[in-house]
């Protein structure tokens, strides 16, 4: 009987099981470690939790609301369980990962290098270190364009019906999860139409009917979105927090500029190891290298990833836009570590290159995992913005002895509300900005106020509570503050000061 030799971790690259076992493994850990850390939650993570309080069409037009609802199926179906929300984010990103490595087998057609081309994604600050501290929209959003990627490759290599039917699928649901997200169809098309053995492989009525499919998928919400009153120019102001056209060539040049660094910074530190591991790769390939079809991608993702440069500095020219930032150009840079590594098999026997590039990508995924454990463990004596270190059992109780039972709370901003939800879960939660009707329907009960620091009533919060949610604040019942010791310090303490009104319903 013969024994199998046992496989070493390189050698299992070659497996796509393996790879996706990798993948499951990097997901868990990452899920462990914020299960593990702040019981509190970060900006988008609050964000959610408030906007989850009810099934909408919409919440607010800056954001889509694909992940609002997925995040209320979740905590719907689990009785708002910290854990599982979390768990939420790391499927999604588990899936991206997954999609991304099938989009790469197909373009690249080496498992290996496929997988060191998700590799590369996860050893960007922008997809390796910034979504596990937060970003719950750009999780969705990589893991939509990954996935566009992935049916792209189906369509243009298989081109059966059902793949047709799941690019429609990926591209509307892609446009729920964020409106830049169509900048990658569109460069990919614009990739494809230029591309002619590419192009030639499309069928006219499955991609008719796969924007049909996608068309669907959106129109509910846009039918939202035009009751709310908004035109194509504002929702593009809104997508790239542009101020608008102006003919300002220092302008320009600033936000192109602004553009440039916000592309470089999306692709680092993985992209400053490329020139040093694969210097061939980044030099003109031979003429003779590789099959037609190898350099029909390249082409197709080269003119894609310019064609989406184009479309970001169109916002510049056209909407004012001179603020760009790194985590804002998955849409763009996202087909730049599959095109890159397709190089890398054409250019040449890189093994060791590639053994390299694994062990460094490893130590970073290993340097984030320690440095989460050490950013949250050390701040809490010296953080100016302490949401991750907020006591806010101890609140709670202190709001529930000041004689508040159930019913709306009122949170001065939006990180506060979404941490008081979890603790609060029989009371309805708002905070100034939204719509009072995206928060739910409203609850008889007390009406509490609650801001940080010890200090007046912040303006926005006043006004809101007595211009929206018509609440009498003459009539009230309790005034004070509460202060308690931050999480993972020893004697700095933090204080919420909050008035509660008189009344059942007073905040309608």
């Amino acid at each position: 009987m013969s024994v199998r030799k046992s496989q070493t971790i390189w050698e299992s690259l070659a497996e796509p099981q393996s790879v996706l076992a990798i993948f499951l493994v990097y997901c868990l850990v990452h899920l462990f470690v914020r299960v593990s850390l702040s019981p509190n939650f970060t900006l988008d993570e609050s964000e959610q939790m408030l906007f989850s309080q009810s099934l909408q069409w919409g919440y607010r037009f800056r954001h889509p609301p694909l992940i609002t609802w997925l995040t209320w199926a979740t905590l719907t179906g689990t009785g708002t369980n910290r854990a599982a929300f979390f768990f939420l984010k790391y499927l999604l990103m588990g899936f991206g990962l997954a999609a991304y490595f099938a989009a790469a087998r197909i373009v690249i057609r080496d498992v290996r290098l496929a997988a060191l081309s998700t590799f590369a994604l996860l050893t960007t600050f922008v997809m390796g270190y910034l979504p596990h501290i937060d970003l719950m929209h750009t999780v969705l959003l990589a893991s939509m364009l990954a996935a566009y990627l992935w049916a792209d490759a189906l369509v243009l290599t298989r081109g059966r019906w059902l793949d047709y039917i799941l690019l429609g699928v990926i591209t509307g649901l892609g446009i729920l999860s964020k409106y830049v997200f169509v900048v990658l169809p569109l460069a990919m098309a614009v990739g494809t139409v230029l591309t002619p053995s590419l192009r030639a492989r499309l069928k006219l009525g499955p991609l008719l009917g796969a924007l049909l499919i996608a068309i669907l998928i959106v129109a509910p919400y846009a039918w939202w979105a035009t009751t709310h009153e908004y035109s194509l120019f504002a929702l593009a102001k809104t997508i790239t927090k542009g101020a608008g056209p102006s003919f300002d060539p220092l302008g320009w040049l600033k936000g192109a500029g602004d553009l440039a660094v916000a592309l470089i910074g999306a692709i680092i530190p993985a992209a400053l190891l490329f020139p040093i591991l694969y210097w061939r790769a980044c030099k003109k390939l031979p003429a003779e290298s590789g099959d037609s079809e190898d350099h029909d991608w390249l082409r197709l993702y080269e003119i894609a990833m310019i064609s989406g440069a184009l479309m970001m500095l169109v916002a510049v020219f056209f909407i004012g836009t001179e603020n760009f930032k790194a985590r804002w150009m998955h849409q763009v840079t996202m087909p730049l570590f599959i095109w890159f590594f397709l190089r890398v098999k054409l250019a040449a026997d890189y093994e060791r290159s590639n053994k390299i590039f694994a062990a460094l990508a490893l130590a970073f995924a290993l340097a984030v995992v320690g440095a989460r454990f050490w950013i949250y463990r050390t701040t809490g004596e010296t953080c100016r913005v302490c949401r991750e270190h907020w006591p806010m059992p101890s609140y709670a109780q202190a709001f529930r002895a000041a004689g508040f039972a159930r019913g709306t709370v009122v949170a001065a901003t939006y990180d506060l509300g979404g941490n008081l939800r979890y603790v609060m879960q029989a009371s309805r939660i708002v905070t100034p900005g939204y719509p009072d009707s995206v928060f739910g329907p409203p609850q008889n009960g007390e009406c509490l106020l609650v801001w940080e620091g010890k200090k007046d009533m912040p303006a926005q919060l006043k006004a809101y509570a007595s211009d929206v949610l018509h609440a009498d604040l003459g009539k009230t019942l309790a005034r004070g503050d509460v202060a308690a010791t931050l999480l993972t310090t020893q004697n700095r303490r933090d204080t919420m000061s909050y008035v509660l009104l008189q009344g059942a319903g007073a905040c309608r």
